[in-house]
């Protein structure tokens, strides 16, 4: 799929103000093409599934923003419930947290992670590997009283996921501890760049299910699903600007 115009915003100029989120050029562009995501990206996606797509079930989901997350994953569980206690999240269903791999506190919050925290790929050969940061997905299920991690790039997050999963029982408000599972069956990704868009997709597909109460199925999330999605985050935030 051929790349965007290039965006007509300036790049410190607010494309969209969404909730708690604010989408400035230099976000938006970051759809432009193959580039990696930042919070704020993944961060409106989250609201726009909750509180447009899903607004009818809000009640029983919580995509919770990257940022959140974050704090959760450097601080212990008694701290973890104080910073996500307005989200209620000991109230919903299911619960779904991006994580990311960056163990660099000052570096949270709308920066490009890959210039925070970097694997090599070792699936390019040598003149080809480049540095790039890691997103996956994190879900809880309450009614299974599990966590389930989902991961487009094998299972190089699982350590992150593991802490964090290790620091939310008390936000969640559970007394016996959940039961952990990494996902086998995630589609995975070919490149360095569409984590956070795979986290994304699955998101969405997985809110759909939960929510059904069918059976996970990831199997939709191609490489041409992700870039066709990539398109319409970038025409949905242009359509909210014209209608907000």
């Amino acid at each position: 799929m051929s790349a965007i115009t290039k965006s007509p915003f300036y790049e410190n100029e607010v494309v969209l103000s969404f909730f708690d989120t604010l989408i400035y050029g230099r976000d938006l562009e970051l759809l432009n093409g193959n580039h990696w995501l930042n919070d704020q990206i993944i961060g409106f996606y989250n609201e726009y599934l909750e509180k447009f797509a899903y607004a009818d079930q809000r009640t029983d989901i919580a995509l919770v923003h990257p940022d959140v997350v974050f704090a959760c994953l450097s601080v212990d569980a008694t701290s973890a419930a104080e910073i996500t206690k307005d989200l209620k999240l000991s109230e919903k269903k299911y619960v779904f947290m991006p994580v990311n791999n960056n163990s660099n506190v000052q570096e949270a919050g709308g920066t490009h992670w890959y210039e925070c925290t970097s694997c090599v790929d070792l699936r390019l050969p040598a003149k080809k590997r480049f540095l790039f940061a890691s997103r996956s997905l994190l879900v809880y299920h309450r009614p299974e009283n599990s966590f389930f991690h989902f991961d487009s790039w094998s299972e190089n997050n699982l350590p992150n996921a593991r802490d964090l999963a290790g620091v939310m029982g008390a936000a969640l408000g559970v007394s016996d501890k959940p039961a952990f599972a990494q996902r086998r069956d995630v589609p995975q990704q070919h490149n360095g760049f569409d984590c956070g868009m795979y986290v994304m997709c699955f998101s969405e597909l997985l809110c759909g299910q939960y929510l059904e109460d069918r059976a996970v199925d990831l199997s939709d999330v191609t490489a041409e699903f992700v870039a066709r999605k990539r398109r319409k985050v970038y025409d949905l935030i242009i359509h909210l600007r014209e209608i907000m």
